[in-house]
């Protein structure tokens, strides 16, 4: 009966897993997990791989083992994960995934969502986020060897057990791709279990493992081993290559010339009306925050007032704001001149005059 089982679930993940691959690199550029597809198609996708298996067990009671199939299975998943992580891995190291938001760092703990707490915390120090990349990578490069992928496939189910109840813990929207990462590390592990409690818990020799010929034709071995280093290649290279492309587009590092906090010491508006709503005192216009990535945001004494893009002329010294958020449908457009750490503003907001003096909290320049 344990036979049956196992067989059973070996002969599920022979086919879910591919179509679980092809789905994760077909959505995973969206940017967030955890969507209404993502519930659907992998309950659906789950049960159908069983349902499949089953049958595949009737028709094909006799056979007893699929080493070679499995083989290919955990080679292919090496490959997977060895690229899948290294994306992660390329972007702490190059500082673009938990890049430094000053917004976040400046909101109460209480108003941010647990996402947003947990990008605070891991994008506050470089240093850190550097250290968990580096791991990262660390595990890709080990899982294209042979002869070091359980070590790689050791250090995936640590570094993802720990992703995957951060995840949970500050509800990051990943949860279902992360904890397949962790799913198919485990499975890596499958065959290793015995040699691995043998070694750790019983204190007895281990056996060397084998490896079945994946061809019996010499020709054809060669021409897998070629496509295999040029495999592994790419799922180093492109990661990086795509990393360093992202954060150069984006300017990720490259602070704009009003980078910074800046705190609003007066404000002045040319209708009254308005000038009386920027200086209340639970709506006004208590700082200035322009961020990475020309985001900025207009903070109040309790809320944030709005979130804008922004792009700055250093040579007319002109400063374009675009609300996106709560509406799109605010511009101040002004020129600027900087004192010290003072910055003056003086422009239209919507279609009225404006005119701010500012002065730079420099505390929050934790980054630089």
């Amino acid at each position: 009966m344990l036979y049956r089982i196992k067989d059973l679930g070996f002969k599920t993940s022979y086919i879910l897993f591919p179509v679980v691959i092809v789905y994760i690199l077909l959505t995973d550029s969206d940017g967030c997990g955890d969507l209404p597809r993502d519930f659907r198609f992998f309950p659906i996708a789950g049960g159908a791989a069983l349902l499949l298996a089953i049958v595949w067990s009737i028709i094909d009671k006799q056979r007893k083992n699929y080493t070679r199939l499995q083989y290919w299975l955990q080679t292919l998943l090496r490959f997977f994960l060895a690229y899948t992580i290294m994306q992660y891995g390329a972007a702490k190291v190059l500082d673009v995934q938990f890049s430094s938001n000053i917004t976040s760092l400046d909101t109460k703990v209480v108003d941010m969502r647990p996402m947003s707490v947990a990008w605070s915390f891991f994008g506050y120090s470089f240093s850190y986020e550097f250290f968990i990349g580096c791991s990262q990578i660390a595990a890709a490069l080990l899982l294209l060897f042979r002869r070091t992928a359980t070590l790689g496939a050791i250090l995936m189910v640590t570094i993802m057990s720990n992703i995957v109840f951060v995840n949970f813990a500050f509800d990051v929207c990943v949860k279902f791709f992360s904890c397949t990462y962790l799913v198919m590390s485990l499975y890596l592990l499958a065959d290793d279990a015995p040699r691995l409690v043998n070694v750790l818990l019983l204190n007895r020799a281990a056996e060397k493992r084998t490896y079945p010929p994946l061809f019996q034709k010499r020709a054809l071995q060669r021409i897998v081993g070629v496509l295999g280093v040029l495999l592994g290649i790419f799922a180093i290279a492109y990661p990086l290559f795509d990393t360093l492309h992202m954060k150069k587009k984006y300017g990720v590092g490259r602070h704009t010339a009003l980078y910074g906090v800046w705190s609003v010491d007066s404000l002045r508006h040319s209708r009254d009306s308005l000038d009386r709503v920027l200086h209340e005192e639970n709506n006004a216009w208590k700082k200035i925050i322009f961020e990475d990535y020309n985001n900025a945001a207009v903070k109040s004494l309790v809320s944030d007032v709005g979130y804008f893009g922004y792009t700055v002329d250093t040579a007319t010294h002109t400063l374009h704001m675009k609300r996106t958020y709560p509406d799109s449908l605010l511009a101040v457009n002004s020129s600027y001149h900087t004192d010290g750490d003072t910055l003056y503003l003086n422009g239209k907001y919507g279609d009225d005059s404006l005119y701010i003096r500012l002065h730079l909290q420099r505390k929050y320049f934790i980054r630089q």
